[in-house]
This record gives structure tokens, sequence and C-alpha cells, in this order.
């Protein structure tokens, strides 16, 4: 495939990815990419439409980074407020098994 048409391919498939928050493709994209560019600059200089396009897969690359940086922080956070909420069931479990005077039910 020519150099050029592999990296449009990689921007949108990198793009689509992004918007759609496909995790596992964002993934198997970054392993391809990983792979793959090395090989495309193996071929000699890069010309004006190909760094043009390079550029291109760059900021898409850099906006799925971004989207996944984001989401990383959202999850911590929501673990986070799991682990909070789990001591109070666990402390509320635990007083629930006790009866009025403060025994084992």
């Amino acid at each position: 495939m020519p150099r050029r048409a592999a990296l449009q391919q990689l921007s949108r498939q990198f793009a689509q990815a992004s918007a759609q928050a496909d995790w596992d493709a964002l993934g198997k994209l970054t392993a391809i990419l990983a792979k793959n560019l090395p090989l495309l600059a193996a071929r000699g200089a890069w010309n004006e439409i190909e760094q043009t396009e390079l550029l291109q897969l760059r900021k898409n690359y850099a906006q799925a980074v971004k989207i996944c940086s984001e989401e990383k922080e959202r999850l911590g956070l929501h673990l986070g407020a799991l682990q909070a909420n789990k001591e109070g069931w666990v402390a509320y479990a635990v007083v629930g098994e006790l009866d009025p005077d403060g025994n084992r039910a």
C-alpha cells in the first residue's frame, strides 16, 4: 500500500475509534501504528503530501491519547467512589447483623 494511503487509513481509523470511544480498536490501532510506522519510514524521505498526512495522523493519535487519558481519569474517580461506598456498605452490613442491643442477631 502506498505510504500516503496507509497514513490516511490509520489516521481515519484513529479518528473513528476515538469518536466512538472504542478502546479495543484504539489498542489494536496503536499496536499497528507501532509496527508499521517504522516500516513506512524505512522506505525513504517523506514527500510533502506524506508529511501532511503524517501530521494529520499525529493529530488524530494525540486526540486518541487525550481521550484515553480522560477516560482513565474518569474511571479512577469512579473506582475511588466505589471503594469509598464499599466501606460504607460493609459498615452498614455489620450494623444490620446486630440486634437493637448491639448483640449479634
